[in-house]
């Protein structure tokens, strides 16, 4: 049995999403890419709304098909965090902003966080 994510912490300052077990200690700690300065991922207060193995992401100027193991923050979806093969397979590392404002990371790790954090987890994103 999967031991279950009981809280979030994207940190935009270090680049890194901090998962929590349920006695509040970090279980573990994933580098990301969130939004580049033209769109920032906004700070606050949230929770997992929605869950999609595969689902077609759309913004200003962008479909992305298929993108893997997301899970939307904001309940219009517009802030999600998921996996980022496009990113991996161009060779840019995590850890720099260059999204469009959702919390980007590896596949395997997206895949990992994904399996284990239930709908309504809170999730704290912080400068």
């Amino acid at each position: 049995m999967l031991e279950l994510i009981a809280s979030i912490v994207v940190d935009l300052s270090d680049q890194t999403l901090t998962a929590y077990d349920q006695q509040n200690v970090p279980v573990r700690v994933i580098q990301v890419s969130t939004g580049a300065p033209a769109s920032p991922t906004p700070t606050g207060q949230g929770q997992v709304h929605t869950k999609y193995r595969s689902v077609t992401m759309r913004g200003r100027g962008f479909v992305a098909p298929g993108v893997p193991w997301a899970m939307c923050v904001t309940r219009n979806e517009t802030i999600c965090i998921h996996a980022a093969p496009w990113q991996e397979q161009a060779g840019q590392s995590f850890g720099v902003p260059r999204s469009h404002g959702c919390v980007r990371m590896p596949t395997r790790e997206a895949r990992w966080l994904f399996e284990r954090t239930p709908k309504g987890t809170p999730v704290t994103i912080q400068v």
